[in-house]
C-alpha cells in the first residue's frame, strides 16, 4: 500500500470514528489541504478528534454551490438554509414592486451574496447585509469581493434594523439565533464547543430576536403606513406555535424544508 493510500485510510478512519458523513470527499479535502499547507494530517486529525468542525479548520464552507470564507464568529452554513435563497428569488420574481432586500444577521454573507449572484443583472434591486459583529462583517465583505459582487451588496454594522431605514417594497431575510435554551444544551459538542453561541441561542423560547425584529418593523410601519414589508425567517420547527402567537393576524406562509419540517415562515408585516 502506498504512503498516500495509508494516509487516506488513516484520515477516513478518524472521520468515521468522529461521526462524519461523506467521508470520501472530506478525506480527500483534508489530504489536499495538508499537501497545500505542507503540514502533517495528524495535526488536522487531532483537532477533528476534539470535535472541531473541518470547515473551521480549513476556514471555508460550501453554500448554494459556492465557497464561502468563515471565521470563529460566523456559523457554518447549513444546507437547509439554501432554501431561503430560492424562496427569496421566487418572491422577488412574483413581486416586482419589491426593490430592496435586507439580510439581517448576515454572518458570512452567504445568503445575501448568493441572492446577489442570481440577481447580478437586476441593477434596480438594492441588497444589504447587516450584522452586529464586526468580525463577521469583515468575513462577509471578503466573501463579497471573492464572488465579485462587492459593488452590488452594502454591508452595515448594527443591531437588527437599527442601522438602516426601511423603504417601501422591502424583503427582510433573517436567519437569526433561534435555538431555544433547552435544545441548545443538547446540541452536539462540535456545535457547543466551537460555533458562536450568540449566533445560535435564541433565548428561552428561541424567538427572542425575532420578537425584537418584528417590533422594529411594526414601529417603522406605524410611522409610515404606506410601507409594504415582508419578512422571511428560518425557525426551529418546534417553536412554530409560539411564533403564531407572536404574529397574531399577520398573513403568513409556512414553508417546509427538504425533510418536511416547518422551517421557513414568510410574513406580510404591512
Amino acid at each position: 500500500m502506498s504512503e498516500n493510500l495509508k494516509e487516506l485510510y488513516q484520515i477516513q478512519r478518524v472521520l468515521n470514528d468522529t461521526g462524519y458523513h461523506d467521508i470520501s470527499r472530506i478525506s480527500k479535502e483534508i489530504q489536499d489541504y495538508c499537501n497545500e499547507k505542507a503540514i502533517s494530517p495528524t495535526l488536522v486529525l487531532k483537532r477533528i478528534e476534539t470535535g472541531e468542525p473541518w470547515d473551521y479548520i480549513r476556514g471555508e464552507s460550501e453554500f448554494y454551490g459556492n465557497k464561502f470564507l468563515l471565521n470563529k464568529r460566523t456559523l457554518i452554513p447549513r444546507p437547509e438554509t439554501e432554501q431561503m435563497v430560492d424562496i427569496a428569488i421566487s418572491f422577488l420574481e412574483e413581486n416586482p414592486n419589491y426593490k430592496n432586500v435586507i439580510d439581517v444577521g448576515t454572518g458570512s454573507g452567504c445568503i445575501i451574496i448568493s441572492i446577489a449572484k442570481v440577481l447580478k443583472d437586476k441593477k434596480e434591486i438594492n441588497l444589504c447585509g447587516i450584522d452586529i459583529d464586526k468580525q463577521a462583517l469583515s468575513i462577509a465583505k471578503e466573501n463579497a469581493v471573492l464572488h465579485k459582487i462587492n459593488e452590488k451588496v452594502t454591508f452595515l454594522k448594527g443591531n437588527l434594523l437599527k442601522a438602516t431605514e426601511l423603504k417601501d417594497g422591502t424583503l427582510i431575510i433573517a436567519n437569526l439565533p433561534y435555538i431555544p435554551k433547552k435544545i441548545y444544551k443538547k446540541l452536539d459538542r462540535s456545535v457547543l464547543n466551537f460555533e458562536p453561541k450568540r449566533a445560535l441561542l435564541g433565548g428561552k423560547d428561541g424567538l427572542k430576536y425575532y420578537k425584537e425584529l418584528i417590533s422594529q418593523v411594526e414601529k417603522a410601519c406605524k410611522k409610515d403606513i404606506s410601507l409594504d414589508i415582508t419578512l422571511l425567517i428560518e425557525i426551529e420547527p418546534s417553536t412554530l406555535e409560539d411564533l403564531r402567537m407572536v404574529l397574531g393576524n399577520y398573513e403568513t406562509d409556512i414553508i417546509k424544508d427538504s425533510r418536511n419540517h416547518n422551517r421557513f415562515v414568510l410574513i406580510r408585516l404591512s
